[in-house]
């Protein structure tokens, strides 16, 4: 069946959409794809959380919700049938929404992939899952999390590219997906000032 794309708060959704809209009519972006790209041809699609884990979390956890931070709503940008680019809504300290940024890296196209392999999972064929973008910036990883309705099944997707640990669009269980990115923190050293603040692309 279909992940279960969960309806974002109105004001997530119209952070974006206004600056997408006002930037395509201005013909102001920067990005080449949607410099190219028909202003009228573009649109927004499968919203979708956005959560981080930070490499202190990494270190210390066996539970993958609980160590997450919700940062906000990422939408892909579509021009007709490609996705050519994605935008954020992030959290602001009042609660609210304000734009993030667009992004036109290489995890836009991976993540519709990802989508697509996941929906034909038997696992989630049988169930329902919420897709969720998972962000381990001081580790180089971004990820589809398959976030399971009855919050015991969670799997992760890791999206190339990939470091060595994973095999890129392969399924996890969360547990196996914690398990080789704790491997991973455990080789950067406490000083290296790895961020963990980027948001991927």
């Amino acid at each position: 069946m279909p992940l279960d794309v969960s309806n974002p708060p109105i004001a997530a959704y119209e952070a974006v959409q206004s600056v997408v809209s006002d930037l395509a009519g201005k013909s102001g972006f920067r990005t080449p794809a949607l410099r190219r790209a028909a202003p009228g041809g573009l649109a927004l699609s499968t919203p979708h959380r956005i959560a981080l884990l930070r490499l202190d979390r990494v270190r210390e956890t066996s539970d993958l919700r609980r160590s997450t931070e919700i940062r906000g709503w990422r939408f892909l940008i579509h021009d007709g049938d490609r996705v050519i680019a994605s935008t954020d809504a992030v959290l602001n300290q009042k609660g609210g929404f304000d734009f993030g940024q667009i992004n036109e890296g290489p995890f836009n196209g991976s993540m519709e992939q990802a989508i697509r392999k996941a929906e034909a999972l038997p696992a989630v064929q049988q169930a329902h899952f919420e897709p969720v973008v998972l962000l381990v910036p001081a580790l180089y990883i971004v990820a589809l999390w398959l976030h399971a309705a009855d919050g015991e099944n969670d799997l992760v997707v890791p999206l190339p590219p990939a470091p060595g640990e994973f095999r890129p669009l392969e399924p996890l269980a969360a547990k196996d997906f914690l398990s080789a990115t704790k491997r991973l923190a455990e080789r950067v050293p406490p000083e290296s000032g790895r961020s963990d603040d980027s948001s991927g692309g």
